[in-house]
């Protein structure tokens, strides 16, 4: 029989997770030390060297068609990328697990129009949902924000929702039902740390969808607005200069690229420990059962 403890050296963090964790920290670390690596004012223009190429001197990554230097737009450019996702991951997070543990606390009618509200989101294209409310409420940060935290909370809603459904069963919740302990203290003290890692999971997984929408919107004029320094955004000025200036658009791209690999790995290198986990919890139960019965 082996010993639990080698049943969880299987779920150590791998190759892939780590290099998630790694790419997900440089960009954010490049974005937080924007001031002090830019080489220029990411606004500054330079009519003279315009569409210049990456290597040429004072600008190691080239210039874009106003001469503005690119190295110094994409650090400040991973800014609202990052703040706007975190944003959006932190609002769409708190609103659908909430949710998910009233409702599946709570069932009966509740349940059913929450859980019919979430099957209505998820029937709507993010991107429908999101050009509507972006053009009745208007371009801003703070409903760029809104739109991307509306169209994400229905993932954390169901997966809460389930596991709540199991974990109301368990006797230490059904003991403090019975004891008559207050609802808040239940759904706070008994639920949430059972789905603690679960929500864990899909928000690192959801930052990375959070991030490309936000560089979609922007990208259809519905996020950052010219000459603010955001991929997005310089992915779209960029495109038409592929052929002859590709750095324009490229570099920026690889960036979001780098960081929605980054969280992607991370977020499922956690999924992946967590099922590690639980399956050698069921085997360690599995086992107790067994000797008891031999007993």
């Amino acid at each position: 029989m082996s010993h639990p403890m080698k049943h969880g050296r299987r779920f150590r963090p791998g190759a892939a997770g780590v290099t998630g964790a790694v790419l997900l920290a440089l960009v954010v670390l490049l974005a937080l030390l924007a001031p002090v690596l830019a080489p220029h004012d990411p606004l500054a223009q330079d009519l003279a060297h315009t569409d210049a190429a990456p290597g040429v001197p004072g600008h190691p990554l080239g210039t874009d068609q106003l001469g503005r230097d690119l190295l110094s737009r994409l650090l400040y450019g991973a800014r609202t990328p990052l703040l706007v996702g975190a944003l959006a991951m932190v609002c769409g997070g708190l609103a659908g697990t909430l949710l998910g543990l009233l409702s599946g606390f709570a069932r009966g009618w509740l349940d059913q129009v929450l859980s019919r509200l979430a099957d209505v989101q998820l029937a709507l294209p993010s991107i429908l949902l999101a050009l509507l409310v972006l053009t009745f409420g208007g371009q801003s940060t703070a409903v760029l924000v809104l739109v991307i935290a509306l169209t994400g909370w229905p993932a954390y809603f169901r997966l809460v929702r389930s596991r709540v459904f199991a974990l109301r069963t368990m006797a230490y919740v059904e003991a403090s039902l019975t004891q008559g302990v207050a609802t808040w203290r239940v759904l706070l003290y008994d639920l949430l740390p059972g789905v603690r890692g679960l929500v864990a999971v899909t928000a690192t997984l959801d930052l990375s969808r959070a991030v490309l929408m936000e560089a979609g919107l922007t990208y259809l004029g519905l996020g950052a607005q010219a000459p603010a320094p955001d991929w997005g955004l310089m992915v779209a000025e960029g495109q038409g200069q592929l052929l002859g200036a590709w750095w324009i658009a490229v570099l920026p791209g690889l960036g979001l690229v780098a960081l929605v690999i980054g969280a992607n790995l991370l977020g499922e290198r956690l999924a992946e420990r967590g099922e590690g986990r639980r399956a050698a919890r069921s085997t360690v139960k599995k086992t107790v059962t067994a000797r008891s019965t031999t007993a």
